[in-house]
């Protein structure tokens, strides 16, 4: 072989074990990290938190900002702020057992039958009131809670089913709360209790609206109720006047 020849041959194996060298020098390309699915949180079961306020402050909900909503084995509580469910945590049985408190004086005075919706026994003269995931249960005895645990879905639509039968006959809307459409006017109206009240929407997309904002619409049925009852004994007060005038 040539001299020129030979060097050029030289340079070029030389210049390949290079490239070969460099490219085994190189990190290998970093594949995109496969995305874990996030965590799930516990889904909420039985009602969203019925109250207007903070269980720890007791300041209003909404009034400093959207509320801080978190989910106890299935059951949701809001808070005004940040700051509460640490203090709602420190001590959680003993403030589970106040909001308790709170949700049975609320409803109590709603409960719609004097009968356990477990056993179907009538209930004793001081029941078992017994809050499941932010909605009063009355039972018989304690014995009960068991059985209500193995299917409470099965037990609540019996509580539901209650709350319909004894509302419906003096239902003060005549409008669905959330679309403000007439009742009726989009096909049959769906009946949705909460917190022991019966409310009825226009149709089902409406029922979001209510879970996400429940106090709002807890408070539209209420005064609704409230005014109802008050122009009915208005009207029977008048009726007992007229009654009671001699001509």
């Amino acid at each position: 072989m040539k001299p020129l020849a030979y060097r050029i041959v030289i340079a070029s194996f030389l210049c390949m074990s290079g490239l070969a060298v460099a490219a085994a020098a190189q990190p290998e390309p970093t594949k995109p990290a496969t995305k874990q699915p996030e965590s799930t949180k516990p889904k909420t079961v039985g009602d969203p938190y019925p109250l207007s306020t903070c269980p720890i402050s007791g300041g209003k909900l909404g009034s400093m900002g959207d509320p801080v909503v978190k989910n106890y084995d299935g059951r949701e509580v809001r808070f005004c702020c940040n700051s509460c469910p640490p203090k709602f945590e420190k001590d959680q049985a003993k403030s589970m057992a106040k909001l308790d408190e709170a949700i049975i004086k609320d409803q109590l005075p709603l409960y719609p039958t004097d009968t356990s919706v477990v056993s179907g026994k009538k209930l004793p003269e001081k029941p078992i009131d017994w809050v499941y995931n932010n909605r009063l249960v009355r039972l018989a005895d304690e014995t009960e809670k068991a059985d209500f645990q193995k299917d409470p879905a099965k037990h609540l639509a019996t509580l539901d089913k209650a709350t319909v039968l004894k509302q419906s006959k003096d239902y003060p809307l005549k409008t669905c709360p959330v679309s403000k459409e007439e009742l009726g006017g989009m096909g049959e109206a769906k009946d949705f209790v909460i917190a022991g009240r019966l409310i009825r929407l226009c149709c089902s997309d409406c029922e979001k609206d209510v879970r996400k904002n429940p106090s709002k619409f807890i408070a539209m049925i209420d005064a609704a109720r409230k005014g109802a009852a008050g122009t009915k004994d208005s009207g029977e007060h008048k009726d007992d006047a007229h009654g009671d005038h001699k001509h």
